[in-house]
């Protein structure tokens, strides 16, 4: 089970795991901006009934090949996005990288974590349609392993044609040292837990995982372990458990926002460096 969370004194909705650094905000937008949000998706792309997933990217596209944010593919705000920008609880620096998505029912996320170098470490998430569990797990020695393995040509174009998203899954400190604007990036993959010490993984150990229900209309941030040191994702499935009643998943949408990292901002100097994706770099250029 979730460990519990504070209840913020000023504000019920607001829950807190201060530990790993993950907030979620109850009811962050109304019913009625719900489903004219839902709406205005739907008239974009009125597609539904699907097996796949759909998405819509704003601000800077995402790059499902550098799995950072283009350069050039730029797709100004809707106002149902442009409206939540003042509202974030981050406000020292805001999004600029929006995916819009819809997940037919039963669609999950595979466990990952979101590029470290490329984006800033505010990360947001908001959820609306259905609820649904978001599984956390500390990852460990087996995680780093992983990100290791040549799964995929880490070279690219600066601006290559943008792929499709894969069908089941979500992608999702500066450094002082000069990259360029898009960097190869290792495969995404998990990264350690809270703490800044990676967790060791004996065979046939399981480490700590739990899942947090997101309610509809809830947005979810992670920064600090929460961001760097675990993965999250929603197991597919057509059914879940809310309140010990078993209960259908509908379609659900979600917003994932981003704050792009350019020219010497990229890097990364967390306490994650198992499963960093700057570190991996570091170390495939030192034995290239």
């Amino acid at each position: 089970s979730a460990p519990a969370p504070t209840r913020d004194p000023a504000d019920p909705n607001i829950e807190r795991w201060d530990d790993i650094g993950l907030v979620l905000i109850h009811d962050f937008i109304s019913a009625a901006d719900e489903a004219a949000m839902i709406a205005a998706f739907h008239a974009a792309d009125p597609r539904t009934g699907g097996r796949k997933r759909l998405s819509q990217h704003f601000g800077y596209h995402f790059d499902y090949t550098t799995f950072g944010a283009s350069d050039t593919r730029f797709t100004p705000l809707p106002p149902y996005v442009a409206n939540l920008l003042p509202r974030l609880p981050v406000q020292g620096y805001l999004p600029d990288q929006f995916t819009v998505q819809y997940y037919p029912p039963g669609a999950g996320i595979p466990p990952h974590v979101d590029t470290h170098s490329m984006f800033s470490e505010a990360l947001y998430s908001l959820s609306f349609g259905s609820a649904v569990p978001m599984a956390f797990k500390k990852s460990g020695t087996n995680d780093a392993r992983k990100m290791r393995l040549p799964k995929r040509s880490l070279l690219a174009s600066p601006d290559p044609p943008e792929p499709q998203p894969p069908s089941a899954g979500e992608a999702s400190g500066p450094s002082g040292q000069s990259a360029p604007a898009h960097p190869p990036p290792a495969p995404p993959a998990t990264q350690q837990p809270a703490g800044g010490t990676e967790q060791q993984e004996s065979e046939g150990e399981e480490l700590p995982s739990w899942e947090l229900l997101l309610p509809a209309r809830s947005l979810l941030l992670m920064t600090g372990a929460s961001r760097y040191g675990y993965t999250h994702g929603i197991k597919g499935r057509k059914t879940d458990v809310v309140g010990g009643q078993t209960v259908p998943r509908e379609g659900r949408y979600s917003i994932t926002m981003r704050t792009t990292r350019r020219g010497l901002d990229i890097g990364c100097t967390c306490s994650f460096p198992g499963v960093c994706d700057a570190r991996v770099r570091e170390e495939q250029a030192a034995v290239a």
